[in-house]
């Protein structure tokens, strides 16, 4: 019984060095590099969204006794395109969007004493554009972290609109 354990003991440690002779004579399977991440290229997209503005109408007959505001809840929806250019780590990019908007808000204002003056005011954002320079650095794991700074020129059209409501003076 001695013997078939020592012979069994040997048999196994015969096997065990060989397979790691043979383990150590194999070649490294070859790895592909992981995929590179590049923040160049173009894109397009949409947008919709919601804000809030106010707009102050400028009283010719004096201080206003309801203060010549008008505010303009707002909806908009639009869309975007642009162009990223990456070197090194370093990333530049431009982007163009427009946007339409349904506002509108409607104010009793310019409304004075002594002369009874007053009227509605009504505006309201209908067209929104914005023209956006990026500069920026990708960096972290693979690069998937941008971190830039952004300047941008915005334009638009606002529609106002003053209507009478009531014109008398009191003697």
């Amino acid at each position: 019984m001695r013997s078939g354990v020592l012979f069994l003991g040997a048999t196994t440690i015969a096997l065990v060095a060989t397979g790691a002779a043979n383990a150590a004579d194999l070649e490294p399977e070859a790895k592909l590099p992981p995929t590179v991440w590049n923040w160049s290229g173009g894109y397009i997209g949409g947008h919709v969204g919601g804000g809030y503005g106010r707009t102050s109408f400028s009283n010719p007959y004096g201080v206003s006794v309801y203060g010549d505001v008008v505010d303009t809840p707002v909806f908009l929806a639009g869309g975007q395109i642009g162009h990223n250019w990456e070197k090194n780590g370093g990333v530049f990019g431009v982007e163009l969007d427009a946007s339409g908007a349904v506002s509108e808000g409607t104010n009793i204002c310019l409304a004075a004493s002594g002369f009874i003056v007053s009227a509605n005011c009504k505006a309201g954002p209908n067209l929104l554009a914005t023209g956006t320079g990026r500069v920026g650095y990708a960096f972290g794991t693979l690069s998937h972290t941008l971190a830039y700074l952004k300047g941008e020129a915005m334009g638009g059209g606002e529609a106002e609109a003053l209507s009478a409501l009531d014109h008398q003076r009191w003697m």
